[in-house]
């Protein structure tokens, strides 16, 4: 078992999708989600607001009231941080009290990360990578990293970045001294990082995914899948799990591999999927829940 897991084990039997064991109303329109401090926090942009989900029971034990425009969140230094592209804001929310705290970055933030002892945040508008201190909310450093960046993934020493529209390339930054370095990647749009793999997988050109080599920063694979694609992440089983927010459904694939194992519904929009307490959760955000499959 030892050999297999430093592989990567893939166990999909043919035909037998994944069991939905709830869904979990969050607010209007879920879109970013992260396992913290014993709970699942969802970020719900129509709502506008950060709940706490219960995973023992599947029920939502807090509600954070913040504005519209909430998107992506992440968990670090003691606290959950969302970031609100309405109001160009990164909070910071206290999982016990549910107090918070928020500070300005560039206009229209797209992703958050909590990594290298900083908090870092993608601007979409403002093609700036804002470094902040997590304690003060202190703002470090303005990183000019180019038009529309989105995605964050930190690996191999380095804070990774995509960007959308026409570009062909995401960022490899340096976290010590905010260098910076092009990667080009042949695809138009690398966008989202999947979470959870050990090389770097993206989505890219809406319907594609790539793989990247974060040591050598070659690409070594490519796939078209689906219509729309949105976040994913790794599943225990070792397939990624890969939401079509235009068809409504999630795909499996095989990394080892590069290729589709199969598919199956999931909600309205299916943005994002979570891998938390031995399940995947996948939000809908074109709907108004959260829904949990056995993993």
């Amino acid at each position: 078992m030892a050999k297999l897991a430093a592989i990567g084990l893939v166990l999909v039997v043919a035909g037998a999708s994944p069991r939905v064991v709830a869904r979990i109303q969050t607010g209007a329109s879920p879109g970013g989600a992260v396992s913290a401090f014993g709970a699942v926090w969802v970020a719900n942009d129509g709502a506008g607001t950060v709940v706490r989900i219960d995973p023992g029971t599947n029920r939502v034990t807090r509600g954070v009231k913040l504005r519209p425009g909430l998107f992506s969140v992440a968990r670090g230094f003691g606290a959950v941080w969302a970031v609100n592209y309405k109001r160009d804001s990164l909070t910071r929310v206290d999982p016990a009290s549910g107090r918070t705290r928020s500070v300005r970055v560039g206009a229209s933030p797209f992703d958050v990360l909590c990594a290298f002892g900083r908090v870092w945040v993608t601007s979409w508008e403002a093609g700036l990578l804002t470094e902040l201190e997590p304690r003060t909310l202190r703002v470090v450093r303005r990183i000019e990293v180019g038009p529309r960046p989105t995605g964050l993934r930190a690996t191999a020493g380095a804070v990774w970045v995509g960007f959308g529209r026409n570009a062909t390339s995401i960022a490899r930054v340096d976290p010590a001294t905010s260098n910076f370095r092009r990667v080009q990647v042949g695809t138009r749009a690398p966008s989202w990082f999947v979470a959870g793999t050990r090389d770097l997988w993206l989505q890219v050109a809406d319907n594609r995914l790539i793989r990247v080599d974060p040591k050598t920063r070659i690409v070594t694979a490519r796939l078209s899948v689906g219509r729309t694609l949105a976040q994913g992440s790794l599943a225990p089983d070792g397939t990624i799990w890969i939401p079509d927010k235009e068809a409504n459904r999630v795909y499996r694939v095989d990394p080892a591999k590069a290729r589709v194992v199969d598919s199956f519904d999931a909600g309205p929009g299916a943005f994002l999927a979570l891998s938390a307490f031995g399940s995947m959760w996948v939000a809908s955000y074109a709907g108004d829940d959260l829904w949990r499959f056995a993993a």
